[in-house]
């Protein structure tokens, strides 16, 4: 922890548990094979003829293996470590039951991908001294009933609570429980460290000199004048001031669905981009399905090799398959100047739901030529970049970037 808090009184008016699961993927299958734990291990993303790591555990991590390295350099590096083909439905399954695991403490959960949450315990917990005692009976039964490590961060507001979760670990507890203790801690550290500073951002305040987080307090002027209209959030989150609140995410209320994945190098491929564009509208697809929803429009949004951004959207009432949704997609990407492209995105909005004699008529009529035709793109697909197996369901925001890097790798081959 940072200074002792035990000899003053506080109260605060949030109080935000940040918890974070420890090299997920790999402490999951650690956890089902006891006998990786002394090992490097590296879980492929998603399977084996996916060449990209999906993530590894510390001991692969000290040798220097990471996320988006490819599987033959890893086996170069470490040669005797466990390489797993990872199993999205397995770590999906397991996220459920740490969720209702978190979800005993507050009603107030915001999930954040498989493997962390947020959970407001202002009113559950009621007191700094009961909210410890929730971080570390999470940290222990996620221990104990699930058979996992995970490091936990106590603070006052989101950015606070995530910063404490990072601070130890693996399987750490660290909290921060004001803008002083917060701004004590970061003084010194580089702004990339602050969460919600991406490299784009960093690499912009290194540019002018503003490489610690006590730099840009210095500098408030100049790196309001570099950071546009992110300027105020940057300053605000270097200061320990965030007014996000803990939101429970429902699905059924959301007004879009979105899909987006950054190439690891830049593309200049334009039937390779429509493939990936392709995937990205089937797992848009399979969400408007599972949620019984139907588009009103489509966005499609990206960047080119400069960072230089492009957009164009139009409505599309009705849009739900994969092959409308493409289809419109690429109309609109067509009307965009082309150029290497370093990360591409798809959006469908002002979603609807589906009326039951929609629902009905499409059961009756349209759903075996529309599977039809995707399982014929799909096979072109899989024959075009030697991907033995890819269905629908294996397509998702977990697996799309592994998925499109090795479409890219594997080009032409």
């Amino acid at each position: 922890m940072p200074c002792d808090t035990s000899l003053r009184r506080l109260i605060l008016d949030r109080i935000i548990i940040h918890v974070d699961m420890d090299c997920y993927y790999a402490s999951v299958e650690m956890r089902d094979d006891p006998s990786l734990r002394d090992r490097p291990v590296i879980v492929l993303s998603p399977s084996d003829q996916i060449q990209v790591v999906g993530t590894c555990n510390y001991p692969a991590r000290e040798i220097g293996l990471h996320s988006g390295m490819s599987v033959a350099e890893a086996k170069m590096m470490c040669p005797d470590g466990a390489f797993i083909n990872g199993d999205l439905r397995k770590y999906r399954a397991v996220s459920e039951e740490l969720h209702r695991l978190w979800s005993e403490y507050t009603d107030l959960m915001q999930p954040v991908m498989l493997d962390e949450a947020y959970l407001d315990v202002t009113h559950t917990a009621g007191s700094i001294d009961e909210a410890r005692r929730f971080a570390h009976e999470i940290q222990r039964r996620v221990r104990e009933e699930m058979g996992m490590g995970c490091s936990v961060g106590l603070g006052y507001n989101m950015v606070s609570a995530k910063t404490g979760s990072e601070e130890m670990k693996p399987n750490g507890y660290f909290e921060i429980l004001s803008r002083q203790d917060f701004i004590d801690l970061m003084e010194d550290r580089g702004v990339s460290e602050v969460n919600s500073i991406g490299p784009r951002t960093a690499e912009k305040l290194y540019q002018a000199g503003i490489r610690t987080v006590g730099d840009v307090r210095e500098n408030r002027s100049v790196a309001a004048n570099l950071l546009g209209s992110q300027a105020q959030r940057i300053l605000d989150l270097c200061d320990g001031i965030d007014d996000r609140v803990v939101t429970p995410h429902n699905p059924e209320d959301s007004r879009s669905i979105s899909r987006s994945m950054t190439f690891l190098s830049d593309v200049d491929d334009y039937w390779l981009l429509s493939d990936v564009m392709f995937l990205i509208c089937v797992d848009i697809a399979n969400k408007l399905a599972e949620h019984n929803r139907y588009g009103g429009g489509v966005f499609v949004i990206g960047a080119y090799s400069d960072r230089s951004q492009f957009s164009a959207n139009r409505t599309a009432k009705g849009c739900k398959d994969a092959m409308d949704i493409h289809e419109v997609a690429m109309a609109l990407f067509d009307t965009i100047p082309f150029r290497s492209v370093r990360r591409i995105g798809i959006s469908v909005y002002n979603l609807s739901k589906a009326d039951s004699s929609q629902t009905t008529l499409d059961s009756l009529m349209g759903p075996q030529d529309d599977r039809s035709e995707l399982d014929s793109r799909l096979e072109s697909i899989r024959k075009r970049y030697g991907l033995e197996h890819l269905s629908p369901e294996d397509v998702d925001r977990d697996t799309i970037r592994s998925i499109a890097e090795h479409m890219r790798t594997h080009r032409g081959r």
